[in-house]
Order: C-alpha cells, then structure tokens, then sequence
C-alpha cells in the first residue's frame, strides 16, 4: 500500500508540474497598474480612440493594467503639478507645449533618452518638433509627441449661405463682417472663442491665433515683443468682435464648441479633432462642415501639439514608455487619424483613402506642411504658463474693462521682460 501510495504522489507531483509547465509565468507575475489622466477620456471622439489603444495593450500586456481616467483640459497643468508636488505622481501625463516649461523648471519630469534611443521614434518617422526645444532642453527628452494642433476655420456652410456668402472670406476685414452678419444672438453667434475669464491658457490660445495670423507673436528668439503693433492690430480687431455681440461669452469652451455642433455658431478656429465631435454629437451636421485657411493673406496658422511625459518619481517608468511607444506606434496612429481626426506627429501616418473621403482635412495637412507656426512664444517656453498668464489676463482687461489694446500691451511686455531677466 506505502509502494501504491508512493505512485499515486509521484503521479499527482508530475501531473502538476506539467500544469505549471503549460501556464504562461505572467499568470504569476505580479499585476501592474498604470495611472493615465487624459482629458481625452472625456472627450467624444477621442475617447473611442483612447479606451480602444488602451484595451489594445492590456491585451496584449496581461501583466499590466492601465487605469485610464478624465482630468478636464482648463484644469488639469494645474492638478498635475499638485499631484507631483505632493508625492503622489500618475505615471504617464499628457502635457502641451505651451505648459511643459513649468514641469521642466520644478525638475518633475524623466528625461527619455534612453527609452527613445531604443524606440522607433526618430528624424525619419516622427516630426522635426519631437527634436526641438522645449521637447528637447540641453540635449534631453522630456516627451513624445501626441498629437499636432493646427487652428483654421471650421464653419457651417448652411449658416453662411443663409447670410449670402458662398465662400469664407480670404481676409480678416472680410471675416468681421462674416461674424457680424452671422450672427442671431442669443440662438446663434457668427463666431465663438474663449473669452470666458479663468482659463488663461484657452483665451491665450485663441487670441493668439489672431495675431500668428496677423504676422506677429509675443516673443522673437527669447526676445519679448508682446507690443508688437501687429499684435496690438490683431487683438483690437478681436475685441470689435466681441464689442459686436457676436461671441458667446459666459460659457467655456466645451459648451461653445457644442453649440458649433449643434448649429448655433458659424464659425471656429479650432482643430481637426472638432469633426469627430461633431460626428459623435450630432452626425446630421456634418454635411454642412467646411474647412478653409485662416482669412489673412499669409495663412500664417497657429500650430501647437499636445504630448506624453513621465513624472520624474513615476511608480513604473519602464511600463509607462511601453505605453507611450504602443499608442505611438504606426498602426495605432493611423487608428487615431481614422477614429478621432487628430493631425499625427507620425509620418505618412494618413489612412488609405482618408482624404478622398474627408476633402475638409486637406485644410489641416496644407496649414501642417505650409503655414505652421508654433503657438508659443519662440524662445520663452521655459516660462510657460507665467508668460501665457500675462498676456491672458490682459486680454481680459481689454474685454471686459474697456483697456485701451496699447496700454494693455505695454504693461503685458514689462512684465514679460522683467520675469525673463530674473
């Protein structure tokens, strides 16, 4: 009985170890949880995008877990820098070119030399900006390239036609009576920006895209030329329209863009993703969706890009890039053009037939390849969000308190060129 008894363990050990044997050794390992915030988990279009790349991964990587979760875009630099500043880092963030300056001068983001060396991300597949500052500050990189912003009309050709015109005007003068003649306020408005006090970042961006279109910016080589009168041009023409009634004004930029999509406003400068909002919000519409350059002679268009970093204290770095270079891979690219219409960084990253069956994203790739220039002040990028801060509020005195344009912008360059020198 004790020789039978002996069998019967050898056979069940055996048995055993080859159960084990046949398990794949990730069953056993340890589970991993990545934390992503993303604002493009609450928004339509790019949400599909995000929730399908990251299921995509989970897949194809059992061991590790993305906890992917909204952080609303006007609030979310400023609860990034929160979270890291107390300890308790997500471990990939999404970050723009106009606010990675402020992480890069508090040290609170990891250097990624390393990890790109070994990646496929290089000069021959990826943007010149992903190899230029502020991606790249005294030969390192602090981030990837999501996703490039490209801001040109985006308008409703039914309202438009309602108004007599059969065409977007080709000049801004043009363009003011567009706005003017388009609007039926409160149920319609001929133009929608940010304009809303308390999101600086958002009424910078839109105001600046007026004055890039204007021929100027706020800044040349590290230079401050916030007063420069072509931006003191760009920005009065910006506050007549305003002073005209033809903007929403108490509602954020979510709100706006939905009544775009909803038909009450007849014209945005704003990027290529608003057409998977639109689709997503109300396909009826789309129909009536056009695309065209900015209306100044130049074309000269606001170009900006959002970007993924890891905090320099993130709980699982190596995981974290294994993310960033799956969901900026070329097959998964080409994904976020087809499902969210989002510009890629990547190059020749265009679907099969795309534009063949989207004409109004020719626009994008024409002001991507011609026209860019980039929304942040050339040399000051380090200053970030204080320099953005500056010329926003100001704008917003101008609105609202009736500011005389030069004045504003006077006191706007002193402050620029007193925070610089420090």
């Amino acid at each position: 009985m004790k020789i039978l008894s002996g069998i019967r363990k050898g056979i069940l050990a055996g048995a055993a170890a080859a159960l084990l044997a046949s398990v794949p050794m990730t069953a056993f390992a340890e589970q991993i949880t990545l934390r992503v915030p993303s604002w493009w988990f609450g928004e339509p279009g790019n949400k599909v995008w995000m929730e399908k790349v990251v299921k995509a991964f989970m897949d194809e990587n059992p061991d590790i877990k993305v906890e992917g979760y909204n952080v609303a875009y006007g609030a979310y630099a400023d609860q990034m820098l929160l979270e890291m500043g107390s300890g308790s880092p997500p471990d990939v963030i999404h970050l723009l070119n106009m606010n990675i300056g402020d992480f890069l001068r508090n040290d609170l983001l990891l250097p990624l030399d390393g990890y790109v060396a070994k990646s496929d991300i290089s000069k021959e597949t990826y943007s010149p900006a992903q190899f230029e500052s502020p991606l790249m500050v005294d030969g390192h990189t602090y981030g990837v390239i999501q996703m490039v912003a490209n801001y040109v009309p985006f308008y409703n050709e039914t309202i438009l036609k309602a108004a007599g015109y059969d065409k977007f005007p080709d000049n801004p003068k043009d363009f003011l009576e567009l706005a003017k003649k388009t609007t039926k306020a409160p149920n319609q408005f001929g133009y929608a920006a940010m304009v809303k006090p308390g999101s600086y970042i958002q009424t910078y961006m839109d105001v600046a895209q007026w004055v890039i279109a204007n021929g100027g910016h706020f800044a040349i080589d590290g230079k401050p030329t916030v007063d420069d009168p072509r931006n003191i041009e760009a920005i009065s023409m910006f506050k007549e329209l305003f002073d005209a009634g033809v903007m929403p004004r108490d509602v954020d930029k979510s709100t706006y863009r939905q009544m775009w999509w909803q038909g009450k406003v007849g014209t945005l400068f704003d990027g290529s993703w608003m057409m998977g909002f639109a689709k997503a919000g109300n396909p009826e519409i789309v129909k009536d969706l056009r695309t065209a350059p900015m209306p100044w002679p130049g074309h000269r268009t606001a170009a900006a890009f959002q970007l993924w970093a890891i905090p320099k204290d993130a709980p699982h770095p190596d995981e974290a890039f294994k993310l960033i270079e799956f969901m900026q891979s070329a097959k998964w690219q080409k994904e976020m053009v087809a499902i969210t219409n989002a510009v890629s960084p990547r190059l020749n990253s265009i679907p099969d037939g795309y534009l063949e069956a989207n004409p109004w994203f020719a626009t994008f790739q024409e002001a991507s390849d011609k026209y860019a220039v980039s929304i942040m002040p050339a040399g000051l990028e380090l200053y970030g969000n204080e320099v953005l801060k500056i010329i926003a509020d100001k704008v917003e005195e101008i609105l609202y308190k009736n500011r005389p344009v030069a004045e504003a912008m006077a006191e706007a360059q002193a402050q620029v060129v007193a925070l610089v020198k420090n």
